[in-house]
């Protein structure tokens, strides 16, 4: 097919940076990150103050119905009234310091609930971030434009190596003290959004919509929502859905499978998350440039997913097989890098971030601008749901028989997800000039 030769890497960031907007949310994105790496020690911090596997998996699922009104009410403010858009992204910030405060303060299930409706207010404006972001970046590079979001995980590094000097004495107490640091930079984060962020336009689609409100109007909306949805990502929404099951099961398991079944300690934990983030932020990066220079998401998609039931499979195994090298040292880090365990979770991690950069660039180019608040929005509402459901099963399923059931569980979707994404690459090679990926799932 003739056309224009692709633009480089660094004529993609000089566009992308063009935008105001775009660099407000990426670099307060980028603070935050120092921080929200320690999210993944969340339930083994509630677990020790007395919370049992099955209250976390309640509390999770109090949280995902949280989070789907909230995201669902946040989504549609965030399409109806374009102007706004700002507010909501400065506030989602302010809501963050009040829950990483309210952390530290948790001793029990209700104290639990507590944070993760406060929580649920920071999602609710957290609907504007992606709208912002679409309308900022150009199509052409939406990919190099989502992929330097990865980017911030090298400052999640920076958290983690905090989180393991912080918890060498005592685990609790050290978590704590990052919590409260987390709160501080969730303010600074807060004034920086609403000083240099712009308001957005609305469209005149838009504008001549805005005297219609209600429940009516909410749902008149959101069913427009799911046309749009429908028509461009269809086969992309089934593989998902899939892809969520999966990773809220695994979320669950990952943590308290490493500490309690293979017998990883705290620390060892923690060098095993820093090993994750530096392949996601390398992964990430290429994958969105890669993207920008393909028409054909399938095929980068497939070669993805193949690692991750690999991952799964090391992962179920690690406890009997501990070790997969005899090059490195038996003790210190290079018996972390030598373990089973390692190599699993870093490979899960890593494909991770590349197939998020992958799935939100290869949909942020498609959607139209006007309605991508409500998509977005339809996604976010679909992991809640399905987080509903799923989060009290695992933990009634961790508590009564382990890791290892959702595990397997985990490993079957995977193999699920592999066969629609082999589905939808050979049908899209079959098209003239590579027009259609699974992506669009048309026919």
């Amino acid at each position: 097919m003739q056309g224009s030769k692709p633009a480089g890497y660094f004529e993609n960031l000089k566009i992308v940076f063009q935008s105001r907007n775009y660099l407000v949310i990426l670099l307060t994105n980028y603070s935050g990150a120092i921080f929200l790496a320690a999210w993944i020690y969340l339930n083994l911090f509630f677990r020790d103050v007395g919370i049992s596997y099955l209250e976390l998996g309640l509390a999770d699922s109090w949280a995902m119905i949280l989070g789907l009104f909230a995201t669902m009410f946040g989504g549609y403010w965030a399409d109806k009234h374009i102007p706004h858009r700002k507010s909501m992204a400065t506030f989602n910030m302010f809501f963050l310091a009040i829950a990483s405060f309210l952390i530290p303060l948790v001793t029990d299930f209700f104290g639990l609930l507590l944070v993760w409706t406060v929580f649920g207010f920071s999602q609710f404006c957290q609907a504007s971030i992606d709208p912002i972001l679409f309308e900022s970046i150009p199509p052409e590079q939406m990919g190099t434009g989502t992929s330097l979001f990865t980017l911030g995980g090298v400052f999640g590094i920076a958290g983690l190596f905090i989180v393991g000097f912080l918890i060498q004495e005592n685990f609790i107490s050290g978590l704590k003290v990052f919590w409260y640091l987390f709160t501080i930079v969730a303010i600074l984060n807060f004034f920086t959004r609403l000083f240099f962020l712009k308001k957005t336009q609305p469209t005149q689609q838009t504008a001549d919509q805005k005297h219609i409100g209600g429940i009516k109007d909410l749902f008149n909306q959101y069913r427009t929502g799911i046309i749009v949805l429908i028509s461009t990502i269809p086969l992309f929404f089934i593989v998902f859905l899939l892809d969520v099951t999966s990773d809220i099961n695994y979320r669950f398991a990952q943590n308290f499978y490493l500490n309690e079944e293979v017998g990883m300690d705290y620390s060892t934990i923690n060098y095993t998350m820093i090993g994750a983030i530096i392949l996601g932020v390398l992964g990430g990066l290429g994958a969105g440039f890669l993207l920008d220079r393909t028409k054909n998401d399938a095929k980068i998609m497939f070669f993805v997913y193949l690692f991750l039931p690999f991952s799964i499979f090391l992962l179920f195994h690690s406890p009997s097989i501990p070790v997969w090298t005899d090059q490195f040292p038996n003790e210190g880090l290079g018996a972390i890098i030598a373990s089973t365990a390692f190599v699993a979770v870093i490979i899960k991690a890593g494909n991770d971030e590349v197939w998020r950069t992958i799935a939100w660039g290869a949909v942020g180019r498609k959607l139209p601008r006007e309605h991508t608040g409500k998509v977005m929005a339809i996604l976010s509402m679909s992991i809640s749901l399905i987080g509903i459901i799923v989060s009290p099963i695992a933990g009634f399923i961790y508590q009564i028989e382990g890791g290892k059931p959702l595990l397997l569980i985990i490993f079957v979707v995977n193999l699920l997800i592999i066969t629609l994404l082999l589905t939808g690459w050979l049908r899209s090679s079959t098209k003239e000039n590579d027009k259609i990926s699974i992506i669009s799932g048309q026919v």
